[in-house]
């Protein structure tokens, strides 16, 4: 197998496997990549203009994708994910998240995680005023914080949650509709119907959005509203959990070997179309290692949680904020069942 070819598999084959617990850890590996090839392999040109690999029914033993050494470390890992509300054409300095969600894994008990948490938790943000925690990745932008925006949410979300955040990625719309759009669509089931007159457009206005309750198959416009839209009951809870029901759904597309073909196919023009709607602090060898080992984990061994109304209570600040108060109590107890798996691993029968 050609280098360029072994590199290229490499680097997609990491996307792949790590899309497999999370559509937006997936996605990082398009950014570091093209920066990895272009800064230090100085090879992109050529892979560029190379044919696009050839899928056959029955690939030879060379041709097959041989992924990377999984992760060899001992201690849990913990990757934050940014959705920012970044439309199409937009150029603004700075965004609020839409998104964010603690993804955790830990090598040893070879367990998974997703942690809900809602953009309204009013927080402490280190080195400024209380805020929303959505604000966070705005302020860093936009105060020059050390790290920009990413760093200070990582440090907000580790103060708020008393655990500590190795890696962080960003994302936008438009690297979430690409995505699905690229991997043929997601299936969902809907657990009822949606009806919202008020869902925002790009353009800043709005329209109709619904959802009839049942089994339906999304593209990437409309699974990013039915990820976005927070019309009903449960308000941005419920949207917390549909966004892990959209990620769940693309880890079951994904094992689909043809939908991961035409992603190592489609990679470099990818790589080109998403470098811009990216940004993280992983490398790309990080990456491919933690991609393997999300990869190996039981799916049953992957649990999920929302700090909802369980661990929070409404409030209305003194300025008239509509904001939600985290029970630091009860979060302390989420903390410790969600991050110390090993501990609750050790006393099952």
């Amino acid at each position: 197998m050609s280098r360029r070819k072994r590199l290229g598999l490499a680097f997609i084959s990491g996307l792949a496997a790590f899309a497999l617990l999370t559509l937006g850890a997936s996605v990082l590996a398009y950014r570091w990549a093209y920066d990895y090839f272009a800064n230090q392999l100085t090879i992109l040109p050529e892979i560029m203009a190379a044919p696009r690999p050839v899928i056959v029914a029955t690939p030879l033993p060379e041709e097959q994708i041989v992924l990377p050494q999984p992760w060899d470390g001992k201690e849990r890992v913990n990757v934050l994910l940014l959705g920012i509300d970044q439309r199409a054409g937009d150029q603004e300095p700075a965004y609020r998240t839409d998104t964010m969600i603690v993804f955790t894994l830990d090598p040893v008990a070879m367990e998974g995680g997703m942690l809900s948490i809602p953009r309204d938790v009013w927080v402490p943000i280190p080195g400024f005023e209380n805020n929303r925690i959505n604000a966070a990745n705005f302020i860093g932008d936009t105060r020059d914080y050390p790290g920009g925006g990413i760093a200070l949410a990582k440090k907000t979300v580790e103060h708020f949650l008393g655990v500590p955040i190795h890696y962080v990625v960003r994302i936008n719309f438009t690297v979430f509709e690409t995505f699905i759009d690229r991997i043929g669509g997601i299936t969902i089931e809907v657990p009822e119907d949606i009806y919202d007159p008020n869902y925002p457009t790009e353009d800043y206005r709005t329209e109709l959005f619904q959802l009839s309750k049942g089994v339906h198959t999304l593209n990437g416009e409309t699974a990013l509203k039915y990820a976005r839209t927070r019309h009903s009951a449960g308000g941005d809870f419920d949207r917390a959990r549909r966004q892990q029901q959209v990620i769940l759904a693309v880890r079951e597309r994904l094992k689909n070997p043809q939908v991961l073909a035409s992603l190592i196919a489609a990679a470099p023009e990818l790589l080109l179309q998403l470098n811009t709607s990216i940004k993280t602090n992983m490398t790309l060898e990080e990456m491919e290692r933690l991609a393997v080992l999300a990869r190996e984990i039981d799916p049953e061994r992957i649990k999920s949680e929302v700090i909802d109304q369980r661990y929070t209570e409404f409030a209305t600040t003194p300025e008239g904020y509509q904001v939600v108060i985290p029970n630091r109590a009860r979060i302390a107890e989420l903390r410790e069942r969600f991050f110390n798996a090993r501990q609750a691993s050790a006393t099952r029968p």
